[in-house]
């Protein structure tokens, strides 16, 4: 599938999709930045468009951030460390040792723990968050890196030995009550990535950057199996699920995009046919997308995205750039679920030279899908207003469903479905 393909249907109306996403996008929406050789950690508003690449100091190699609402913590592999940091103003709160020749990696937080990858120790470790200690390590596969907390288990991806075409390559799975390891499972070569979605795990192996191409891997936690791996190519890094039809993922190189769709398992744009203009590192919203863009050997860039995978806005940050994170301060009423709207669709069913409209009972402003019986996504369009009217679709006969996503911080879902008979 081309990228045009991929986006057929998209309105063409950029300038009111633009002045739509500014009003739309919360006021606190942050980016933190790790810059690995500047020592530095960025903070972008992006409400403001205020660029600090100076918000906090870092030691000797930061790598990874871990950001929740009081606090950061940034991984030093170079020190051995944890840095934590208050995320309001960037100071430094402590220092976390985690162990000699450990190389820390990676990290994650769960309720009151941090876990920290060990790529030298092969070694997980489990620190405190209020005592800034660690008060366990369970031992894993070679050269953990990426993690993930699912369901009362940590995936953790251990990219194998480099120095042997990354042999041992696999994924351990701990059980977080008595952190201690559980199963081991193979994975093709340098798994680096996780991301979860529809109760699956899917982890991101990169390859060996040669003759090795990079897939993805889906793990069922119920088996603790893989049960489909898909073939990208390239070098597939960090993973992004925007919804159920399109699954992101990062270039490790930083050229380009690979896409798939994380229900049906559809690859939608491989290494045969990437989407440009891409980036090593990816997060973002149901409005937009942040791409991490290292700019070897320069200042990084970081870019903000329509879902049109246009260009919003961009910004420069400091040098070698290693991480991207997203933090959304929740607003007065982000404990309120928004009440989904009532749709009408017509005419149902649908006949040729009929074009099929939408209307709600109040003004929404999201994202219209349509797909088929497969889970396959065959129309994608910004819905805006009360009403939408599409154009004449040359679709088969048969039942379709559609999924209108409101835009928001706990955004409700409109579903519902309609057939063309022809």
């Amino acid at each position: 599938m081309t990228q045009n393909k991929l986006l057929t249907g998209l309105p063409k109306i950029l300038t009111l999709v633009v002045m739509l996403l500014n009003l739309s996008i919360s006021n606190a929406d942050e980016l933190f930045v790790v810059n690995s050789q500047s020592r530095t950690l960025s903070k972008i508003d992006t409400q403001t468009d205020a660029v600090n690449n100076s918000f906090a100091l870092l030691g000797n190699v930061p790598n990874k951030v871990v950001v929740d609402e009081d606090y950061l913590w940034v991984v030093l592999s170079g020190d051995n460390t944890v840095k934590k940091l208050s995320r309001l103003n960037g100071s430094s709160l402590a220092n976390i040792f985690i162990g000699l020749g450990s190389n820390p990696w990676d990290a994650v937080k769960f309720e009151g723990h941090l876990y920290v990858s060990g790529l030298f120790s092969g070694k997980v470790y489990k620190v405190d968050a209020n005592t800034n200690s660690v008060v366990a390590t369970a031992t894993v596969g070679t050269s953990p890196e990426g993690m993930l907390v699912h369901a009362g288990k940590l995936y953790v991806a251990n990219a194998g030995n480099y120095l042997q075409n990354y042999a041992g390559s696999s994924i351990s799975i701990i059980d977080l009550a008595s952190f201690s390891t559980e199963t081991t499972l193979p994975l093709p070569a340098n798994p680096q990535y996780l991301a979860v979605h529809a109760g699956k795990v899917h982890v991101s192996c990169t390859g060996n950057w040669d003759d090795i191409p990079g897939s993805v891997c889906i793990i069922d936690p119920a088996s603790n199996e893989v049960v489909h791996t898909l073939a990208l190519g390239g070098t597939p890094g960090c993973l992004w699920m925007k919804d159920d039809a399109l699954a992101l993922v990062a270039d490790s190189g930083g050229a380009m995009l690979y896409s798939y769709n994380p229900t049906t398992y559809e690859i939608l744009n491989g290494a045969a046919n990437p989407l440009p203009n891409g980036g090593t590192e990816i997060v973002g919203t149901a409005r937009y997308l942040a791409i991490l863009q290292p700019n070897w050997g320069g200042n990084g860039i970081v870019q903000l995205r329509h879902p049109d995978f246009s260009l919003w806005k961009q910004y420069s940050v400091a040098m070698m750039p290693t991480d991207l994170k997203l933090y959304t301060q929740p607003s007065e009423s982000s404990d309120q679920v928004e009440h989904p709207h009532r749709m009408n669709v017509y005419p149902n069913p649908l006949r040729p030279s009929e074009k099929l409209r939408f209307s709600s009972s109040e003004s929404v402003f999201g994202e219209l899908c349509l797909y088929n019986l497969k889970g396959q996504l065959v129309f994608r369009q910004l819905y805006l207003g009360k009403e939408l009217v599409l154009p004449e679709l040359d679709l088969p006969t048969g039942l379709y469903l559609y999924r209108l996503q409101q835009s928001g911080s706990k955004a409700a879902w409109i579903t519902g479905k309609f057939i063309i008979q022809k």
